[in-house]
Protein backbone atom coordinates (compact mmCIF):
# COMPACT_ATOMS: atom_id res chain seq x y z
CA UNK A 1 0.00 0.00 0.00
CA UNK A 2 2.12 3.37 -1.10
CA UNK A 3 1.83 6.23 0.68
CA UNK A 4 -1.14 8.55 0.12
CA UNK A 5 -1.92 12.35 1.15
CA UNK A 6 -4.86 10.52 3.06
CA UNK A 7 -2.55 7.82 4.49
CA UNK A 8 0.67 8.97 5.07
CA UNK A 9 2.14 5.93 7.80
CA UNK A 10 0.81 3.36 4.96
CA UNK A 11 4.26 1.85 4.19
CA UNK A 12 5.23 2.39 8.12
CA UNK A 13 2.07 0.45 9.30
CA UNK A 14 2.88 -2.63 6.10
CA UNK A 15 6.36 -2.79 7.47
CA UNK A 16 5.61 -2.94 11.14
CA UNK A 17 2.93 -5.84 10.36
CA UNK A 18 5.96 -7.60 8.74
CA UNK A 19 7.78 -6.80 11.21
CA UNK A 20 5.55 -8.54 14.03
CA UNK A 21 4.76 -11.29 11.78
CA UNK A 22 8.62 -12.26 11.38
CA UNK A 23 8.84 -11.55 15.39
CA UNK A 24 5.68 -13.82 16.13
CA UNK A 25 7.45 -16.59 13.38
CA UNK A 26 10.61 -16.56 15.62
CA UNK A 27 9.58 -16.88 18.72
CA UNK A 28 6.96 -19.47 18.20
CA UNK A 29 10.01 -21.53 16.57
CA UNK A 30 12.24 -20.71 19.42
CA UNK A 31 9.38 -21.53 22.62
CA UNK A 32 8.71 -24.89 20.46
CA UNK A 33 12.68 -25.69 20.42
CA UNK A 34 12.59 -24.91 24.43
CA UNK A 35 9.31 -26.78 25.06
CA UNK A 36 10.49 -29.94 23.17
CA UNK A 37 13.96 -30.44 25.15
CA UNK A 38 13.66 -32.94 27.57
CA UNK A 39 16.61 -30.90 29.89
CA UNK A 40 14.59 -27.82 29.77
CA UNK A 41 11.43 -29.38 30.85
CA UNK A 42 13.61 -31.67 33.39
CA UNK A 43 15.02 -28.00 34.94
CA UNK A 44 12.03 -26.74 35.14
CA UNK A 45 10.01 -29.42 36.97
CA UNK A 46 13.28 -29.82 39.42
CA UNK A 47 12.37 -26.11 40.00
CA UNK A 48 8.94 -26.18 40.46
CA UNK A 49 9.08 -29.58 42.74
CA UNK A 50 12.06 -27.09 44.67
CA UNK A 51 9.40 -24.12 44.84
CA UNK A 52 7.13 -26.35 45.94
CA UNK A 53 9.19 -28.08 49.17
CA UNK A 54 10.31 -24.56 49.87
CA UNK A 55 6.68 -23.90 50.18
CA UNK A 56 5.93 -26.52 52.51
CA UNK A 57 8.75 -25.72 54.44
CA UNK A 58 7.49 -22.04 54.95
CA UNK A 59 3.94 -22.69 55.57
CA UNK A 60 4.98 -25.42 58.07
CA UNK A 61 7.24 -23.11 59.95
CA UNK A 62 4.82 -20.37 60.11
CA UNK A 63 2.45 -23.15 62.18
CA UNK A 64 4.90 -24.03 64.73
CA UNK A 65 5.33 -20.36 65.21
CA UNK A 66 1.72 -19.64 65.29
CA UNK A 67 1.43 -22.85 67.78
CA UNK A 68 4.47 -21.68 69.90
CA UNK A 69 2.45 -18.32 70.31
CA UNK A 70 -0.46 -20.13 71.28
CA UNK A 71 -2.66 -18.40 68.14
CA UNK A 72 -4.86 -20.71 65.70
CA UNK A 73 -2.81 -22.63 62.77
CA UNK A 74 -4.19 -22.82 59.09
CA UNK A 75 -5.60 -25.64 60.12
CA UNK A 76 -7.23 -24.96 63.11
CA UNK A 77 -8.99 -22.17 61.17
CA UNK A 78 -9.85 -24.49 58.63
CA UNK A 79 -11.87 -26.81 61.60
CA UNK A 80 -13.60 -24.23 62.90
CA UNK A 81 -14.85 -22.65 59.26
CA UNK A 82 -15.68 -26.15 58.49
CA UNK A 83 -17.71 -26.66 62.11
CA UNK A 84 -19.69 -23.17 61.97
CA UNK A 85 -20.64 -24.33 57.98
CA UNK A 86 -22.10 -27.10 59.66
CA UNK A 87 -23.85 -25.58 62.05
CA UNK A 88 -24.95 -23.05 59.77
CA UNK A 89 -26.42 -26.10 57.54
CA UNK A 90 -28.15 -27.52 60.93
CA UNK A 91 -29.45 -23.89 61.90
CA UNK A 92 -30.92 -23.76 58.35
CA UNK A 93 -32.43 -27.01 58.89
CA UNK A 94 -34.26 -26.57 61.99
CA UNK A 95 -35.73 -23.06 60.73
CA UNK A 96 -36.92 -24.63 57.74
CA UNK A 97 -38.74 -27.40 60.48
CA UNK A 98 -39.63 -25.08 62.56
CA UNK A 99 -41.16 -23.03 59.45
CA UNK A 100 -43.53 -26.16 58.36
CA UNK A 101 -44.42 -26.43 62.13
CA UNK A 102 -46.08 -23.89 62.04
CA UNK A 103 -47.51 -23.58 59.13
CA UNK A 104 -49.12 -26.98 60.18
CA UNK A 105 -49.76 -25.66 63.53
CA UNK A 106 -52.18 -22.79 61.67
CA UNK A 107 -53.55 -25.05 59.56
CA UNK A 108 -54.75 -27.63 62.69
CA UNK A 109 -55.82 -23.96 64.30
CA UNK A 110 -58.03 -22.56 61.79
CA UNK A 111 -59.91 -26.21 61.61
CA UNK A 112 -60.14 -25.70 65.40
CA UNK A 113 -61.20 -22.51 65.22
CA UNK A 114 -63.96 -23.82 62.45
CA UNK A 115 -65.23 -26.18 63.71
CA UNK A 116 -66.05 -24.10 67.41
CA UNK A 117 -67.87 -21.51 65.13
CA UNK A 118 -69.87 -24.28 63.92
CA UNK A 119 -70.45 -26.00 67.47
CA UNK A 120 -71.35 -22.66 68.29
CA UNK A 121 -73.74 -22.41 65.16
CA UNK A 122 -75.52 -25.61 66.27
CA UNK A 123 -75.87 -24.31 69.37
CA UNK A 124 -77.62 -21.64 68.45
CA UNK A 125 -79.67 -23.22 66.08
CA UNK A 126 -80.77 -26.05 69.07
CA UNK A 127 -81.52 -22.71 71.51
CA UNK A 128 -83.87 -21.27 68.93
CA UNK A 129 -85.39 -24.70 68.62
CA UNK A 130 -85.66 -25.52 72.16
CA UNK A 131 -87.31 -21.57 72.51
CA UNK A 132 -89.93 -21.82 70.47
CA UNK A 133 -90.44 -25.31 71.41
CA UNK A 134 -90.64 -23.87 75.10
CA UNK A 135 -93.45 -21.48 74.06
CA UNK A 136 -95.69 -23.63 72.55
CA UNK A 137 -95.68 -25.84 75.79
CA UNK A 138 -96.44 -22.54 77.44
CA UNK A 139 -99.22 -21.83 75.40
CA UNK A 140 -100.39 -25.61 75.27
CA UNK A 141 -100.41 -25.34 79.95
CA UNK A 142 -102.02 -22.02 79.62
CA UNK A 143 -104.97 -23.02 77.78
CA UNK A 144 -107.38 -24.53 79.76
CA UNK A 145 -109.03 -28.20 78.54
CA UNK A 146 -112.06 -28.06 77.28
CA UNK A 147 -114.40 -29.85 79.90
CA UNK A 148 -115.73 -32.88 79.17
CA UNK A 149 -118.52 -34.26 79.77
CA UNK A 150 -118.46 -37.35 81.91
CA UNK A 151 -120.61 -40.66 80.93
CA UNK A 152 -121.93 -40.80 84.41
CA UNK A 153 -123.83 -38.12 84.24
CA UNK A 154 -125.08 -38.45 80.74
CA UNK A 155 -126.24 -42.46 81.47
CA UNK A 156 -128.52 -41.57 84.22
Amino acid sequence: MPTTPENPFADFDRVSSELYGQWERGMTSWWDQVLDNPAFLGTMGNNLSAAARARQSYETAVDESLEKAHLPTRADLVRVARIATLLEEKLLTVEDQLLATRDKLEAVEKQALLARIEAAETRLELLAKLTEMDAKLDVMTTKKPAARKSRAKKDS
